[in-house]
């Protein structure tokens, strides 16, 4: 006998499909460096989705690659892309690193289940937060994660369609564009209020509520870790998420309560588990197996600093 379906997973069932849309990143590049360049980005975005027949449910800007959260065919995804690519293109011929973005390519990685699609939106909103000390990955404004269950969301801005056609150019950085519809986007110091055309009202809706949503953000770690895995990437923990995690591989592997009960052979074997699946770093598996960074080094000596 089937069981009965949660409203949210109902919803799930009749919505979609869902797509994670991003680009690899470009190695020893920075593609985008500046506040300018961000908001730039930015704004391509805004324009390409009010003209696209797809939802945007999470976004992340990062320095040299894109991430979203689609709701939409394959297709409509993919056009809503190269929109964005046409307009970098035209703009950073003129203004930057027009070979960088020829070599922004799209992935496009299907979401089958409503856990996945929980997952993936923590994901894109960590990006940043794991890429760099200095986030706060609820309130980075390249990032869609501080739209979400806040009550002291600014929503305001001026209609971009309502903008003369000087500041229009200004906005999009190009002369090519036409405004979009009334209301599509929202502007706010010339830049396009993300509140206005990222629909974060339909991502909160697969979620139970705020803490859900700050559980899936902070604390799975094994759905961050699957994601990273399913989209070809490394797993980024940081030390304290690395240190919750070999704790549990402490409980499931040897039955311990933390590592400094483990003998030397099972923290050995411990480090090993972090390395390889998780890949820890050396000083990350000296902090959380408890061993001495010599012995680390000794272990993964590929992975030690050169002398």
């Amino acid at each position: 006998m089937f069981g009965i379906l949660s409203p949210i997973e109902e919803l799930f069932n009749s919505s979609g499909p869902f797509f994670h849309l991003y680009t690899r990143g470009i190695e020893d590049e920075v593609v985008f460096a500046s506040e300018k360049d961000y908001a730039m980005v930015n704004n391509i975005i805004a324009l390409a989705i009010s003209q696209s027949n797809c939802r945007i449910l999470a976004m992340s800007i990062m320095s040299n690659h894109l991430h979203f959260i689609l709701e939409g065919s394959p297709e409509t995804c993919l056009s809503f892309f190269e929109l964005i690519i046409v307009q970098l293109r035209r703009y950073y011929i003129r203004h930057g690193n027009g070979r960088a973005i020829e070599q922004m390519k799209p992935e496009l990685q299907p979401i089958s289940n409503l856990m996945q699609l929980r997952n993936e939106i923590a994901y894109v909103i960590r990006n940043p937060f794991v890429a760099r000390n200095d986030v706060n990955p609820l309130a980075y404004k390249w990032c869609s994660g501080y739209l979400y269950f806040n009550p002291l969301l600014d929503t305001s801005g001026i209609d971009l369609n309502s903008l003369s056609m000087r500041a229009f150019y200004t906005f999009s950085g190009s002369r090519l564009l036409e405004k979009p519809a009334e209301g599509a986007i929202f502007v706010k110091d010339g830049v396009a209020n993300p509140a206005s055309f990222i629909d974060y009202k339909r991502a909160m809706s697969f979620y139970d509520d705020a803490r859900q949503f700050l559980y899936f953000v902070f604390k799975n770690i094994e759905g961050q870790i699957e994601t990273s895995r399913r989209l070809g990437e490394l797993p980024k923990l940081n030390d304290p998420e690395m240190l919750s995690l070999s704790f549990k591989l402490c409980r499931t592997m040897f039955r311990a309560a933390s590592p400094k009960e483990l003998s030397d052979d099972k923290k050995k074997k411990l480090a090993l588990k972090l390395k390889n699946d998780f890949c820890a770093s050396n000083k990350q598996i000296a902090r959380c197996a408890s061993l001495s960074l010599s012995e680390v080094n000794e272990l993964f000596p590929l992975s030690a600093p050169s002398q």
